[in-house]
């Protein structure tokens, strides 16, 4: 392997250091000489420039590399994180970082040699980047190899989408008590703990499900319970009950994206397979979450030039594979 041509840069409270064959610390304003001089290997440039205080800073940024190579996987963006994610040992002090940055670039070079998850559409996208002289594009160069058939674009790759008819009223059913707590069993498994709380809690939201007793009035239960209790799982059991019985759809609302992903975890345990789970649960939130299409398709075209044309191409390896286009919350 060619030993990689480029030192790293890590810049932290407790001092800076470079590495390349070995690592030192340089002052300030060596660092900064050196950054204007040479590319250098960094980890969240804007980051790092804000902490020299070299506003002009830039480099091959290994957030650019990872979300590149592997779209739509979380990393936290430090270089525990960073280790985690590449299954590496990690530094164990500020002084081995810069060192580590080195070995965790060629661990994600070598990746880009062989076969990943996220190879379809890679190739295309890194000749529209290296036209763009994104700085990782020329070591990627070399590694990617040429698909024989050619990479669908990322607009033909998304499944057509049409509006339909509206889905029939949901039959009248009635759930009773036993019956929500034996899908409560289900869904919490055997080896679960035995929780009076949680039952009685899905014995009274069984209520909410009851048919109208009024014309055009719902069925209303408001109920409450502490940290602990296992609420959601709680009303997920008759919720989950009556719309399969039903052949309705439930609507549950969340305060906090936080419990939003809960909830979504938490239908695993309904339909443990992917496929099922994609066309029984989905997962909505406003519009100012969603990447738009449209913009993206503009700034692909030509719409933007220089980093944001760069960070554009990124976003569109991303949305090749995310799984709900949230931007802000999600993957």
């Amino acid at each position: 392997m060619t030993a990689l041509p480029y030192p790293a840069l890590h810049v932290s409270h407790g001092g800076i250091w470079v590495a390349a064959d070995t690592t030192r610390s340089p002052s300030r304003g060596e660092a900064i000489r050196m950054a204007a001089d040479t590319p250098m290997i960094l980890l969240n440039a804007p980051l790092v420039a804000q902490r020299l205080g070299y506003a002009e800073l830039s480099g091959l940024d290994l957030l650019e590399l990872f979300a590149f190579l592997y779209p739509a996987r979380f990393m936290v963006p430090t270089a525990r994180g960073l280790a985690a994610a590449t299954g590496l040992a990690p530094p164990g002090r500020d002084a081995d970082v810069a060192a580590f940055l080195r070995v965790a670039t060629e661990r994600l070079l070598a990746a880009a040699s062989g076969d990943w998850p996220e190879r379809e559409g890679a190739w295309t996208s890194l000749q529209t980047l290296a036209r763009l002289r994104w700085s990782w594009a020329p070591l990627l160069a070399g590694r990617i190899a040429k698909p024989e058939k050619g990479e669908a674009f990322l607009f033909t790759r998304l499944p057509e989408w049409s509006d339909t008819a509206p889905r029939p009223a949901p039959r009248t059913v009635t759930l009773n008590p036993g019956e929500a707590r034996s899908r409560l069993a289900l869904l919490t498994g055997e080896q679960a703990e035995q929780r009076p709380g949680q039952r009685a809690f899905a014995d009274a939201a069984c209520a909410a499900f009851a048919p109208r007793d009024r014309r055009d009035a719902p069925q209303l239960v408001l109920a409450e319970a502490g940290t602990g209790i296992g609420k959601t799982l709680g009303y997920l059991a008759p919720a989950s009950l009556w719309a399969q019985r039903a052949g309705g759809a439930v609507w549950v609302s969340t305060f906090t994206k936080t419990l939003q992903r809960q909830l979504a975890q938490e239908t695993q345990r309904l339909f443990p397979d992917p496929a099922i789970r994609r066309a029984k649960v989905v997962t909505r939130k406003g519009r100012e979450n969603y990447a738009c299409l449209l913009n993206l398709e503009d700034a692909l075209q030509g719409g933007f030039a220089g980093r944001a044309a760069i960070l554009a191409q990124l976003v569109a390896r991303w949305a090749g594979y995310t799984a709900d286009g949230d931007m802000v919350g999600g993957d």
